[in-house]
């Protein structure tokens, strides 16, 4: 079978976790015997309009990314080139990812002419909501255990004036025109797209790579290169508001004065609140890390955090952490209490609560037995359900 998989964005320039999931299932169809085709987008007009290099094609892509709400409905530069290039290459089946701001959803529509296995994974909740879903009512709602339903004027005053009020029932039509099947990436995920009117016709959680351990001379040159010195709490991602910031600062300060030693290590982008680290104590900021990188990074912590007070759908840094042997403390908003096991692998709470998550962090950091077991659980709780292999199975069981 010839699946051609679509993706705004790749690896290695890429740091966006739907480029690392692409990555992955093109290994593991490959595996399976079956040819894969990346069509993915650059930005760079030196390259020239379209661009081919082992299994991938990248098509130029340059609009103003604030009219990406109207744009992602279609454009007809890019319809000509993806319909060109689909007559080209004869897919039996496509695979679609994050196609928002580049490949646009009109992709879709051209792929329903070639084959009618057409799927499409919501690897966020961008089909239905204009930014991430957050704020008061949708932690109200959630710690209720209620999904949130948008109205319009929700949507308005996220975004302003990159509104527009065609864009999501667009979508609606162009998917049921398509006969694309949505595939959520947990229950809570299928639950909140259901809500706001996407049909879901499979959950297929993400996968991750178990790989050996790290060395333990490779962790302490490691942590020695980033001055490293005490227990380490692990974030990675970009560091916003949404994704828990202040209350993971404010926490960290509170944990300090329990574990005075202990270091936060931030690896990603932080430069929009660089404001809020000057001046504290205790904080390591490398920015982006390699994948390789990532891993000496989670071997050297003591456990993971991601507090994200948005939907989280699905933390990669959940999986690749218990993967990797550690426990993680997880936010309670998204899909994070569908890998992580309170209490077992970790601890699911709520970031509002400083004190429970300051708890839940000096809890590990200061019982290594105990944390030791929570990431020997984690691990092999990543083995028996999480790993790409299993992925691959399920997505090959909705392409076929």
């Amino acid at each position: 079978m010839h699946i051609i998989l679509l993706n705004d964005d790749s690896l290695p320039k890429s740091q966006g976790g739907a480029a690392v999931v692409v990555d992955k299932l093109t290994r593991g169809y490959t595996k399976k015997g079956h040819k894969v085709t990346l069509v993915t987008t650059h930005q760079d007009p030196s390259l020239g309009p379209i661009v081919r290099e082992d299994g991938v094609v990248s098509l130029l892509s340059i609009y103003p990314l604030k009219r990406r709400h109207r744009h992602c409905l279609g454009c007809l530069k890019m319809t000509a080139a993806l319909t060109e290039l689909f007559e080209e290459l004869k897919p039996d089946a496509v695979h679609a990812h994050n196609i928002h701001s580049h490949l646009t959803y009109e992709s879709l529509n051209i792929a329903k002419h070639h084959t009618d296995s057409v799927v499409l994974t919501a690897h966020d909740v961008f089909l239905f909501a204009f930014a991430r879903v957050s704020g008061p009512r949708f932690e109200k709602l959630a710690l209720e255990g209620k999904p949130i339903r948008f109205f319009w004027w929700e949507h308005l005053l996220s975004v302003g004036r990159k509104y527009w009020p065609l864009r999501n029932a667009e979508i609606r039509k162009i998917l049921k025109e398509s006969g694309t099947k949505v595939v959520a990436l947990n229950n809570a995920h299928k639950v909140l797209l259901e809500a706001n009117g996407i049909s879901v016709a499979a959950v297929v959680p993400n996968g991750t790579d178990v790989k050996p351990q790290v060395s333990a001379e490779e962790t302490s040159a490691f942590r020695e290169k980033h001055g490293l010195t005490g227990p380490t709490i692990l974030f990675g991602g970009r560091l916003s508001e949404d994704k828990g910031s202040k209350v993971l600062l404010e926490a960290f300060a509170l944990v300090r004065k329990k574990v005075p030693d202990v270091q936060l290590l931030i690896a990603g982008e932080h430069e929009r609140i660089a404001d809020s680290l000057k001046g504290a104590e205790g904080l390591v900021t490398p920015g982006w890390l390699t994948p390789n990188d990532m891993r000496l990074a989670y071997s050297a912590c003591a456990v993971a955090t991601t507090p994200s007070l948005c939907f989280d759908v699905f933390p990669t840094m959940n999986l690749e952490a218990m993967a990797a042997g550690k426990p993680v403390v997880a936010t309670c908003f998204g899909g994070s209490s569908e890998i992580v096991e309170d209490g077992e692998t970790g601890f699911v709470v709520n970031p509002r609560d400083i004190d429970n998550l300051v708890q839940a962090l000096g809890t590990i950091l200061k019982d290594e037995k105990k944390a030791k077991e929570m990431g020997d659980k984690g691990r092999e709780i990543i083995k028996e359900s999480f790993s790409v292999e299993k992925q691959v199975e399920g997505y090959l069981g909705v392409l076929n």
